[in-house]
C-alpha cells in the first residue's frame, strides 16, 4: 500500500547515497513542515540544513563518496572557526541544495509515487520550494517521530560502511553486531565496541512499521520488539551462522513475539526472511557486506545457508510456530 510514510520511508532507505546530503535535507523539511509553513526559500532552510551536516561532519569526517565538495569543504571551514555562519548559510544556498532538491524525490531515476515539495527555485517574484499537503501531514502524523529516529539510524549505517569497510566481517575486520542489553548496532574492531545506532530504528523502515509476522502496524506504545527468528536460545548448542546478527533479526509486535516464544517460525513462512534479505542487499543499503558476509555472496549461497540453518535448529528445537499472516512475500 501506497502511503505518505511509506514512500517517505523508501526514499530515505533506497534513493542515492552518494553524499549524505539527502538525510539532512528530509530531516530539514519534515522540522520545516511541521510549524505548519507551506512555502520556504532556501535562505530559511539553509542553517538547519548546515547545521546537521555541520554535525555530522564532526561525528564522521566522511560524508561522500566523491574526492571534493565545495559545500562540505564550507561546512568543514566553519566546524574548525575559518568561516563564519552568515558565510556558511550563503555558501550553503549556493553550494548544497544544487542536487538534493531535483534528486530527494526520486526512486530508480523515476518520480516517486508521493510529492512532498513542488520546487519553485526559479520563481520570479517569490522563488523557494511549495511544501505540499502530503508533507505537512507527515509531519504532523504519528509517525513523524519514527521517522525522524529512522533517517538518523540510516545515516549513521551509511557513515559506518564507508569509513570503517564492514565487508571486513568475514576476514575477521569490523563487523556489526547487536547488543540485547543496549539494542544497538555495535561496530566491532579488534580495539574496541562502538555503537553506531539503535536497531529498531535500523529495521523498521525496512518493514514500514509493520511486524515481520503478522503484517499489522506495531503499536508504539507496546513495542516494536527486536525478535531472533532462529531463537536465541539455540546459542547454547549452535554451529551455524550467528543467529545474534542482522540476518536472523527482524521486528514483531508484542503479541507476536510473546506467542512464538523459543520456536522458529514454520517453514512456509520462511522465504520472508531470505526475500528480505536479498531485497536489502540488492539495494546496495549499508548493511550489504554485513548480510552477505553473514550468509553469503550470492543469492544461491544465502538460500542454502539459511536452508541449512533452518534445519539445524528445527533439529535442536523440533517444535516451531505458525505465523498469523502465514506464508507471504517481502514487502
Amino acid at each position: 500500500m501506497v502511503t505518505g510514510e511509506s514512500v517517505w520511508r523508501a526514499i530515505v532507505l533506497y534513493g542515492a547515497n552518494s553524499a549524505t546530503y539527502k538525510f539532512a535535507f528530509g530531516a530539514t523539511l519534515l522540522e520545516l513542515a511541521a510549524t505548519g509553513r507551506n512555502h520556504v526559500t532556501l535562505e530559511e532552510a539553509a542553517p538547519r540544513y548546515a547545521e546537521l551536516l555541520c554535525q555530522a561532519l564532526e561525528r564522521q569526517p566522511r560524508q561522500g563518496t566523491a574526492a571534493r565538495s565545495k559545500f562540505l569543504d564550507a561546512c568543514r571551514s566553519f566546524n574548525v572557526g575559518d568561516l563564519d555562519q552568515e558565510t556558511l548559510h550563503q555558501r550553503t544556498v549556493q553550494l548544497g541544495f544544487s542536487n538534493v532538491v531535483d534528486a530527494f524525490p526520486k526512486l530508480g531515476g523515476a518520480q516517486a509515487p508521493v510529492r512532498y515539495y513542488e520546487d519553485q527555485r526559479k520563481h520570479p517574484t517569490n522563488p523557494g520550494l511549495v511544501l505540499r499537503d502530503e508533507l505537512l501531514e507527515l509531519a504532523h502524523s504519528v509517525h513523524a517521530a519514527d521517522l525522524d529516529a529512522e533517517t538518523a539510524a540510516r545515516w549513521r549505517l551509511v557513515e559506518t560502511a564507508w569509513a570503517s569497510g564492514v565487508s571486513g566481517a568475514v576476514l575477521g575486520g569490523p563487523a556489526l553486531d547487536y547488543d540485547s542489553g543496549t539494542q544497538q548496532l555495535v561496530l566491532r574492531t579488534k580495539q574496541r565496541r562502538k555503537s553506531v545506532t539503535g536497531v529498531v530504528a535500523a529495521l523498521n523502515g525496512y518493514q514500514d512499521g509493520r511486524c515481520a509476522y503478522c503484517n499489522d502496524l506495531m503499536a508504539r506504545d507496546a513495542g516494536p520488539v527486536v525478535e531472533h527468528v532462529l531463537p536465541w536460545k539455540l546459542t547454547r548448542h549452535w554451529d551455524g551462522p550467528n543467529v545474534d546478527a542482522v540476518w536472523n533479526l527482524v521486528l514483531s509486535c508484542k503479541p507476536c513475539n510473546d506467542a512464538k516464544r523459543d520456536r522458529a517460525p514454520h517453514e512456509g513462512w520462511m522465504p520472508w526472511l531470505e526475500q528480505r534479505n536479498n531485497d536489502l542487499i540488492e539495494s546496495r543499503h549499508p548493511l550489504r557486506e554485513v548480510l552477505m558476509a553473514q550468509t553469503g555472496g550470492t543469492a544461491a549461497d544465502r538460500h542454502a545457508t539459511l536452508k541449512r540453518a533452518y534445519q539445524r535448529a528445527t533439529e535442536l528445537l523440533p517444535a516451531v510456530w505458525s505465523p498469523p499472516a502465514g506464508p507471504r512475500t517481502a514487502s
